[in-house]
């Protein structure tokens, strides 16, 4: 059965077996069993067959939680090799019907950053999706709507942003990361991939001695797919029409009024350009990784 209306028609209440049952055409032992598999995702529902079901609990993972918390479908992998070219591949196939796509893996194998370096998480603890979206913009501008689509999320997190696609702390270390695969024709935008890997429940980094996590930040844990659902709504919400306005990214920015180094370029990085470009001491940089300069 439809575990996801299942979920939903518990949480709203008035869940007994035998209504339920009814609802969905079938059996209550199909009932129960749709129940297991709601609480197999962790989530807490209390009650029995025949009796009334209850959430008492609503943290979860899975395909049902994510669903319900997100309102939308979305494609679920315990794990998978990337959630960017599995949202891809199916953005590829079905073209026009994509935006809007969220691909959610709990665990990745082959999970990749920027220039080709590897995304590591720990499975079942952090944040690990990709969402298709289709800006109405010109290829040109692509880099601007990521760099605004990072300022939302940052809100939502409460964290800063680092050029070019970076989340981090008021310290600078790095929270969550970005990678945007664009798919455009000369004049137009057709959908672009925002992968985004949070360090969300993690709490030991052994191998990234200045990488943090939210629960490192809080001191507590995440409810991870109500924590997505958040960040989604805010990333949709980014009005890209024509050029996104990157006040709100110049306003969270850990780069900007820094000494830094990009490539053979280095100054203060004094701005950044309505086109998602860097300025150091007024030139502008459009790629490569910002480093730190002690001064």
């Amino acid at each position: 059965m439809d575990t996801t209306a299942l979920l939903t028609a518990i949480a709203g209440g008035d869940a007994t077996g035998s209504t339920l049952a009814v609802r969905f055409g079938v059996s209550r032992t199909m009932v129960w069993k749709g129940v297991s598999s709601l609480r197999a995702e962790g989530l807490g529902i209390e009650g029995a067959a025949g009796e009334g079901y209850r959430l008492v609990d609503p943290v979860g993972f899975g395909q049902a939680t994510l669903e319900w918390r997100c309102g939308r479908r979305v494609e679920y992998f315990e794990r998978c090799g990337s959630t960017n070219i599995e949202a891809h591949q199916r953005a590829i196939r079905e073209p026009g019907e994509s935006g809007g796509l969220l691909v959610v893996a709990d665990g990745q194998d082959a999970g990749r950053g920027r220039l080709g370096r590897s995304w590591e998480a720990e499975g079942g603890a952090n944040l690990l999706f990709s969402l298709v979206l289709c800006p109405a913009v010109v290829p040109q501008r692509a880099a601007s709507c990521v760099l605004a689509w990072a300022a939302a999320m940052a809100h939502v997190l409460d964290l800063r942003v680092k050029w070019p696609n970076d989340l981090v702390t008021d310290s600078g270390a790095k929270v969550g990361g970005i990678l945007a695969q664009l798919q455009a024709e000369a004049e137009r935008v057709q959908f672009v991939v925002l992968g985004v890997g949070l360090n969300v429940n993690q709490t030991e980094f052994p191998s990234l001695p200045d990488a943090s996590s939210l629960a490192l930040l809080h001191g507590h844990p995440f409810d991870r797919a109500e924590l997505l659902a958040r960040l989604v709504t805010a990333i949709e919400a980014v009005d890209t029409r024509g050029a996104p306005d990157l006040d709100p990214w110049r306003s969270l920015s850990y780069t900007l009024g820094q000494r830094v180094r990009v490539g053979e370029i280095e100054g203060i990085a004094s701005g950044l350009r309505d086109d998602g470009a860097l300025l150091i001491d007024g030139q502008p940089v459009l790629a490569g990784d910002v480093e730190l300069v002690a001064v």
